[in-house]
């Protein structure tokens, strides 16, 4: 069984069951990317812990009502499925830990073809390993009883199995600015029988989650910020579609060719410190270490923890507080990656590594260019460019999300003064898995048998607590790291216009980018299929986009309305067109502009 590394946090923390239970849910996401295992890519994960925390939510706040009325419950009892309802529970912790383990043995241990018969059998006995910690547990009591229901009418609204995350029969399509392979990892070895991991291999070529954009049940979008109608869509890249901005796409080269190459190439001039935060914000779906939903949380936890308004971790204050911000804070997430997604797969654009090395036309053109890239931490492989389109950037959408989401619960919580689209004075710190002086790059395969402080490797520095002067100030970080391993371009996050002083260069060769405290998300861009109108540039301002809209309706339910038809990339179906879902097979059909070629 795989050996998972301690955390680095006190153990006191999940004396709160609200944290005991999430720290289930982020050993499960280090789990499973480690083993095969449901849930390992960054969309799956965030759609994973939105369900729990959403059936945690809603367990806790039906036993015990927020009587200011903002903490309320995401179903109801005339919502379909209906609010189950409470039949003399009254026990919120026993409730919560009914809801949870429903929630997570449903989603992680169903058996599927797709997962490994052993994969299985460890994730079920992690969950197990968490059941056995709970002091008191009554399956038979009202209030068990109760959160099982819970559970299971969240899953009932929200689980629809791992076809959504199917890679189907997708196929990259060739040509100028089009994603596409590897070329330093054109293909994963894999086992022909998952069950017998030494007998026949077979080569494959991984793209995560592509139709899940059109498949994914939108979780509590509205459609609206401040009651104007959003779609929570991207203006379109600079190049390749309705504009031809050469000025943006090349500068954007530039910045990736200096800052996100490979280390020992002379042309790449990153300064230690970004090579510090690329590599603390990666949480690549490496070994050991989980997808970006996880180190999130991780923030979230240490954040929550130092602003609880209870001394006492298992005070009733602090139970809802947490039971309701890490709701909120999963459940935007949880949206922003299917909008990452859906954007993604209908551009399908390149990433730098392709882009630097197949465009003839760009002066920098080299095919031989090779970036820092997406860290296999924890393995002998070599590092890599994530198998999935390059704009918009999930990290930068999910930290947009996420971030943003923090901010507006404690403005509102603490009634602090900030803009909604301004820096604020909230401070942090964070740890990364990353860069812990444990996890380390391989000298050998990976033994699951030993703990990884026992296998030979070059060990990664421990580079301690990593300080910002605002979750507004984390929010751009996180999405500018991306550039610093070369697995994006500066747009995938923000629009240049909104984060450079110049398109001069400091001293040292590297880009000069506003402080963190004077950036606004403003800048608009146009959209083919959307002509006359603007939309925003990027990741960032996309989840913040997404969280606004949830935090004001309050994590209600997606209206069957804004639910996806699975019909269409870009825009809505052509005049005539019959709206179908998309089948187990080919490539979807094009754009409503057919600005994406006959992906």
């Amino acid at each position: 069984m795989v050996v998972l590394p301690p955390v680095n946090e006190p153990a006191e923390w999940n004396t709160n069951y609200i944290l005991f239970w999430n720290s289930l849910a982020l050993d499960l996401n280090r789990l499973v990317t480690s083993v095969a295992g449901p849930g390992n890519s960054p969309p799956s994960a965030s759609r994973y812990l939105a369900i729990l925390h959403l059936a945690i939510n809603d367990t806790y706040f039906s036993i015990n009502p927020d009587k200011s009325g903002v903490a309320t419950t995401y179903l109801s009892a005339t919502s379909t499925p209906p609010l189950p309802a409470l039949v003399g529970a009254d026990d919120a912790e026993l409730a919560v830990a009914g809801a949870a383990n429903t929630v997570l043995r449903q989603l992680y241990t169903t058996p599927d073809p797709s997962i490994a018969t052993t994969s299985t059998n460890e994730i079920a006995d992690l969950i197990q390993s968490y059941l056995d910690k709970v002091k008191v547990l009554d399956t038979l009591s009202r209030s068990w009883r109760f959160g099982v229901a819970v559970g299971n009418a969240i899953l009932s609204a929200l689980d629809q199995g791992l076809a959504p995350f199917n890679q189907g029969q997708y196929r990259v399509m060739p040509g100028q600015y089009k994603f596409d392979d590897d070329p330093t990892n054109p293909v994963h070895i894999v086992p022909v029988d998952l069950n017998n991991p030494n007998g026949p291999q077979k080569a494959i070529r991984p793209f995560t989650a592509p139709f899940y954009g059109l498949l994914g049940k939108r979780i509590a979008i509205q459609g609206k910020i401040n009651g104007v109608p959003t779609e929570h869509i991207l203006a379109d890249p600079p190049v390749g579609f309705s504009t031809n901005n050469l000025k943006e796409y090349n500068f954007a080269i530039q910045e990736v060719y200096r800052e996100g190459g490979a280390s020992a190439l002379n042309t790449t001039l990153r300064t230690p410190d970004q090579t510090v935060a690329g590599y603390f914000w990666a949480y690549d779906g490496s070994n050991l270490i989980g997808t970006p939903p996880r180190h999130y949380n991780q923030i979230l936890r240490k954040l929550a923890v130092e602003k609880r308004p209870a001394t006492d971790f298992r005070d009733e204050k602090n139970n809802a507080d947490f039971a309701r911000i890490f709701c909120l804070a999963n459940v935007v997430m949880g949206d922003a990656g299917i909008f990452a997604w859906l954007e993604k797969y209908c551009f399908e654009f390149w990433r730098p590594l392709s882009g630097v090395r197949q465009d003839l036309t760009n002066p920098l053109h080299d095919p031989f260019w090779l970036t820092l890239s997406a860290p296999e931490t924890n393995t002998d492989f070599i590092s890599f460019k994530p198998p999935f389109p390059s704009y918009p950037s999930g990290h930068a959408t999910f930290g947009g999300a996420f971030f943003q989401s923090l901010r507006l619960y404690y403005k509102r919580r603490d009634n602090l003064s900030f803009a909604p689209d301004e820096a604020d004075n909230i401070a942090f710190s964070a740890f990364s898995d990353e860069l812990n002086g444990i996890s380390r790059d391989l000298r050998q395969p990976y033994d699951p048998t030993l703990p990884i402080t026992d296998q030979q490797g070059t060990v990664r520095t421990d580079t301690g607590l990593r300080s910002y002067p605002s979750l507004w100030a984390g929010m751009f970080e996180n999405g500018l790291s991306r550039v610093f391993l070369g697995v994006h371009w500066g747009f995938d996050a923000f629009a240049q216009s909104d984060v450079l002083e110049s398109m001069n260069f400091n001293a040292n060769g590297t880009v000069m980018y506003k402080n963190a405290q004077d950036i606004t998300y403003k800048a608009m861009g146009g959209r083919g299929d959307r002509p006359g109108q603007l939309f925003p540039i990027g990741g960032v301002p996309l989840g913040i986009g997404i969280a606004n809209d949830i935090f004001e309706s309050n994590i209600m339910p997606t209206p069957a309305s804004l639910q996806p038809s699975g019909r269409n990339k870009c825009g809505d179906p052509l005049p005539g067109e019959i709206t179908v879902p998309i089948p187990d097979g080919p490539n979807g059909s094009n754009g409503a502009n057919g600005a994406n070629g006959t992906t």
